[in-house]
C-alpha cells in the first residue's frame, strides 16, 4: 500500500493574522527575532478581538481554498 500526498502545499497557518498585511511596520528595524515579537507580533495580538480574529481567520482560509491548500 502507498500513501499519495498533494506537493506545494502548505499545512502551516496563522489564519488570524491575514489582516496584518495592511499593518504599517515597525518604526525601527528589529535586531532578532525577541524584537519582532515585542515590536511587531506581540502588539499585534494584544490589539486583537474575537471579531476581528474570526474575519482574518474567514480571510487566510478563503485565500488557502482559491490556492488549492
Amino acid at each position: 500500500m502507498s500513501a499519495h500526498t498533494p506537493g506545494m502545499v502548505c499545512s502551516h497557518h496563522h489564519l488570524y493574522s491575514s489582516l496584518a498585511r495592511g499593518m504599517p511596520g515597525p518604526t525601527s528595524t528589529p535586531n532578532n527575532f525577541t524584537e519582532i515579537l515585542q515590536n511587531i507580533w506581540w502588539k499585534l495580538d494584544a490589539a486583537l478581538d474575537p471579531d476581528i480574529i474570526y474575519w482574518s481567520a474567514a480571510l487566510g482560509a478563503a485565500e488557502a481554498l482559491l490556492a488549492g491548500t
